[in-house]
């Protein structure tokens, strides 16, 4: 294996897991604490399939947006980039991507390392417009209220792949306009469980399309680390049996 492979970013975990229905691939499962470093991995796993002529769709569930545009200067850094340098690359997330990890999304459709944006968000901005990436090609960008919207939306396109992003914070209440905040409560664990759910639509749409899945822990935005740990817990809990990062982890569904 090229050493290069083995680099992962510090604060950073994955898995390699089976493909949750075609048992004979296998696809990665990242975790991180900034969600400013799923960048890496989409970059990465991009690389893997750069023989597929379009990106992954991205489908994020997020109490934030993360939509905000890279700057003049930002496309000067993200055309510099060596793509193919994964230490470079780790440094790229740290150093370069906004620290409030509100930018790393359409940073990588800058690149074309993804392609559609679906977001479900609990944030009240506005959704931005669709967005032209450095060679001119336009990615949709689409914001939702709610799980249901978005599997109602996407369930009329033709992806092939998609990327599935989950920010724990989705799964957390909070009445501050930047989420967070002492009056944050979390969700309960049924609906998380159901959300979910590898039978609901959602996730029966996501799963034979998937080429990559992201988790950001975002402790900050969870109301602390024992939050974000239990909501890790019920969110591995309901999609993974044995569970990630220990010797072998499987899709739960897979079990029956």
């Amino acid at each position: 294996m090229d050493s290069n492979e083995c680099i992962r970013p510090p604060g950073t975990y994955y898995d390699i897991i089976a493909h949750p229905v075609d048992r004979k691939r296998a696809i990665e499962v990242a975790i991180v604490q900034d969600h400013r470093f799923a960048f890496f991995y989409w970059l990465k796993w991009r690389n893997k399939q750069a023989d597929q002529p379009n990106p992954p769709a991205l489908i994020s569930l997020d109490w934030h947006q993360d939509l905000v545009p890279p700057c003049d200067l930002e496309c000067e850094w993200l055309s510099a980039l060596d793509a193919d340098d994964y230490k470079a690359v780790g440094y790229f997330c740290w150093d370069k991507l906004h620290v409030l990890n509100d930018g790393h999304i359409l940073a990588a459709a800058y690149l074309n390392l993804i392609g559609d944006i679906h977001v479900v968000q609990k944030q009240r901005d506005e959704c931005p417009e669709d967005f032209v990436d450095v060679d001119g090609r336009k990615h949709l960008v689409c914001c939702y209220d709610s799980v249901e919207q978005l599997t109602e939306a996407v369930s009329g396109l033709k992806y092939d792949s998609a990327i599935l992003d989950i920010d724990l914070d989705y799964f957390t209440e909070s009445p501050d306009s930047c989420g967070g905040g002492d009056q944050l409560q979390l969700v309960g664990q049924d609906e998380i469980q159901a959300c979910l759910d590898p039978t609901s639509p959602f996730m029966s749409w996501i799963f034979p399309r998937m080429t990559g899945m992201t988790i950001a822990t975002e402790p900050e935005f969870c109301g602390g680390l024992m939050n974000s740990n239990q909501l890790f817990n019920v969110v591995c809990g309901t999609l993974f049996d044995p569970p990630l990062l220990s010797h072998r982890p499987g899709w739960r569904h897979q079990l029956k």
